[in-house]
């Protein structure tokens, strides 16, 4: 399946890989999810939800392209895997079946939010639970136009979406670093959001790239883990260009300039005195 802007594909590496991973294996992480039956919307190329199956009693995977849901039910076959063709303002499901619905940068494809959360409560059982996440719009669309998101969402307004269909919400923010990192946002006796500090030796809370909020009705629920990153070490080697702007940036300088006119009679001296 190739990658169009839209929708990601496992074969990408770098920050993307990160930030998608991140959010599959934050779910893993925060919920048991073996007894649990499984909603993943806009399940584009599959890989989140087969990866969800290795960990859940049953997961389907819904996606509105028909391209998609033909690729994932080729390429990921297990038992409790079925792919779905579907809209996300109306889910091919009954009422009640689903112990969680997984979401991710889906909501901003389209305007009808409204009707998407409303489809989500009513697959989802009484103490169900949604995780959905949706890039920050003071992020993305103030700093440039994406041409796949029809509406995108301030963290305000995603907070009241989430919160107006759950008794219980907890907002999460995600960032990039070296790494990818999902952080509980709120700060109580017990917990405090991480701080970035830079250089200089400011400080400030972390700011969402994406905001990720977690939804249900079930009052006794509260987040296995507040804080959830994601690495691999192999996405840290720099590339053979970045290496090179680098080593430009540096010739490029008044130091290095300098010194090389410096340095340059000595150099001439050097191969004199390597030839006697």
């Amino acid at each position: 399946m190739k990658f169009t802007g839209e929708r990601y594909v496992p074969e990408l590496t770098g920050s993307i890989e990160l930030e998608h991973m991140n959010r599959y294996y934050f779910v893993i992480n925060q919920i048991d999810l073996k007894n649990k039956v499984v909603l993943d919307i806009a399940s584009g190329e599959g890989y989140g939800s087969e990866l969800l199956a290795k960990h859940a009693k049953y997961v389907y995977g819904v996606d509105i392209s028909k391209e998609s849901i033909s690729h994932s039910s080729l390429k990921y076959k297990r038992d409790n895997l079925i792919f779905i063709e579907g809209d996300a303002v109306s889910i091919p499901l009954n009422d009640g079946v689903v112990d969680v619905v997984v979401s991710f940068e889906t909501i901003e494809h389209h305007d009808r939010h409204e009707e998407m959360l409303s489809e989500i409560k009513r697959v989802l059982k009484k103490k169900g639970m949604l995780i959905m996440s949706s890039p920050d719009k003071q992020f993305f669309f103030d700093k440039g136009k994406n041409d796949f998101h029809i509406k995108e969402l301030y963290y305000d307004e995603f907070k009241e979406l989430i919160s107006k269909y759950f008794k219980k919400t907890f907002l999460y923010s995600q960032t990039i670093f070296d790494g990818s990192l999902i952080a509980l946002d709120e700060n109580n006796e017990q917990y405090k959001k991480p701080i970035i500090v830079n250089k200089q030796g400011d400080s400030n809370y972390i700011l969402p790239i994406y905001n990720v909020g977690i939804g249900t009705d079930d009052l006794d629920f509260y987040p296995e883990q507040q804080i959830v990153l994601y690495n691999d070490t192999k996405l840290l080697s720099s590339t053979n260009s970045e290496i090179e702007l680098a080593v430009q940036a540096v010739r490029n300088t008044k130091a290095f300039r300098l010194g090389k006119f410096i340095l340059k009679p000595l150099s001439f001296i050097r191969e004199k005195l390597i030839k006697l």
